[in-house]
Formats: structure tokens, C-alpha cells, sequence
């Protein structure tokens, strides 16, 4: 088995520029950086990802895979996002995802996973960041008119809500919305209304045994069937699986 510095050189070595993307989300407190090779081994990572997943530091991740690391139901999840990324060099972008933080509460990020390509144009690994999307404090001064538009979706979003018609409600174009949204959330309307509709659908998959129908509708979506999937796009399980794992 290679040592974990020997790992990091053969990816490394051949894609330099690593070097800097590390040292520029090393001191990020809510980002989540790494590096794995094409086995899916973490080969850099920086401190927030350690504080994420409740190591004792960097060199306790180094060598290891997501399975190893994370609930085997997410782990699966993010493996296959890896393994489109180093089989297809398909890049993903504005990934909305919800994880279990150490302390078992339910968190948000935005990930984004590119390849890394030697000289030769090959992909060697990948590098990813995970953003953190805390809600912004009341007193955030860019709130503004967007908080009212949060409000009215964390109220009614069990309704069937089109984002146009928000905009019009606060006398905004859609185009300004969605800029103020991004500014303030980091998340589109569209986005941020889907976050809503699963933390409600999450929350009750853990404290009740309603039928996935009736979460569905109860939640928002359109039918069980869109459920399913954003749920699944969400979190990388489906309801059932989510419901049975107790996360």
C-alpha cells in the first residue's frame, strides 16, 4: 500500500497547480476543499473538511475514501458523482446537497467537482469544494426585501409557488431576484425553494411513518415520483433509504 505522501506526489506531480488551489482554501471556514486520485482517495483535503467529518486531522483522512469516512448511504452518493467526473471528465457545478454534520444536525452545501488532467490531457483525480450555506442572520443588512421572500417560502411552501410570481409580489423582475437570491443565499429561488420543500421532507420522513404520497404532497412537490428524484438529487438517498438509516 502507498503512503499517503506517495499518493499525493503522483497526482501532484503531474498537475501542479494544486499546489496553489490547497493553499488558497486551506484557511476557508466554510468551504470544504480536497484532492482525491482516481481510486477515490482523499490525497489533500483542508481543515474545514477535517472539522466536517469529526477527525483529529489531516493525516487521519489522507489515504482514505468517502466509504470510509462518511454513512455508507451518502458515501455511495458521492462516489457516483466521483465516478462521473473521473470516468467522463464531466465537470458538476452548483451540486445542492445535504449532509449529516458531526453532530448529527442537517446541513447544506453547494458542491462543484472538476477533473485534474495531467500534461498528456488525462484525467489523474479531481478536486472538489463544498460550500456551507448557513442562513443568513436577521441582521444581515442584504436581507431586505429577499427576507420577505424567504419568509413567504418557508411559510407556503407546501403551495404550488412559481418563482415568477414571487418576484412580483416584492416588484422585482425575475432576473433581479435571482441576483439578490445569489448574493444573499448563494442558491437561486428555485433552489432555495427545493431546500425548503426537503428539510420539511426530511424532517418528517424521521418522525413519522406517512406514506411517501402523503409526504409529497404535504411538502410540496409535484407528485411522489419528482419527490423521489430531488430527494434522491438532494441527498444521494432515496426516501425510503434516508427514512431507515435515521439520519
Amino acid at each position: 500500500m502507498k503512503s499517503p505522501d506517495s499518493l499525493r506526489e503522483s497526482v501532484f506531480d503531474a498537475a501542479p497547480a494544486l499546489i496553489v488551489a490547497e493553499k488558497l482554501f486551506e484557511g476557508m471556514e466554510d468551504a470544504v476543499f480536497c484532492v482525491k486520485n482516481r481510486n477515490r482517495e482523499y490525497i489533500a483535503v483542508n481543515r474545514a473538511l477535517v472539522r466536517r467529518v469529526g477527525a483529529t486531522g489531516k493525516s487521519s483522512l489522507l489515504g482514505r475514501t468517502a466509504r470510509e469516512l462518511f454513512p455508507p448511504l451518502l458515501a455511495a452518493g458521492y462516489e457516483q458523482q466521483d465516478d462521473l467526473v473521473l470516468k467522463t471528465g464531466q465537470e458538476i457545478h452548483d451540486r445542492l446537497e445535504m449532509v449529516t454534520n458531526p453532530d448529527g444536525s442537517p446541513g447544506w452545501y453547494l458542491a462543484q467537482k472538476v477533473p485534474v488532467h495531467d500534461t498528456h490531457g488525462r484525467v489523474i483525480g479531481l478536486a472538489g469544494i463544498s460550500r456551507d450555506l448557513r442562513a443568513p442572520a436577521d441582521s444581515d443588512p442584504r436581507l431586505g426585501v429577499i427576507g420577505t421572500i424567504i419568509e413567504r417560502i418557508q411559510r407556503d411552501y407546501a403551495e404550488s409557488l412559481r418563482i415568477d410570481d414571487l418576484a412580483q409580489s416584492v416588484k422585482m423582475s425575475l432576473s433581479q431576484l435571482e441576483r439578490r437570491m445569489q448574493a444573499v443565499l448563494k442558491l437561486s429561488p428555485r433552489q432555495f425553494l427545493t431546500k425548503t420543500r426537503i428539510d420539511a421532507a426530511a424532517a418528517m420522513l424521521r418522525a413519522s411513518s406517512a406514506a411517501m404520497g402523503t409526504i409529497a404532497t404535504d411538502c410540496g412537490f409535484y407528485d411522489q415520483a419528482m419527490f423521489c428524484r430531488q430527494f434522491r438529487a438532494a441527498t444521494g438517498l432515496t426516501p425510503g433509504q434516508y427514512r431507515e438509516a435515521k439520519l
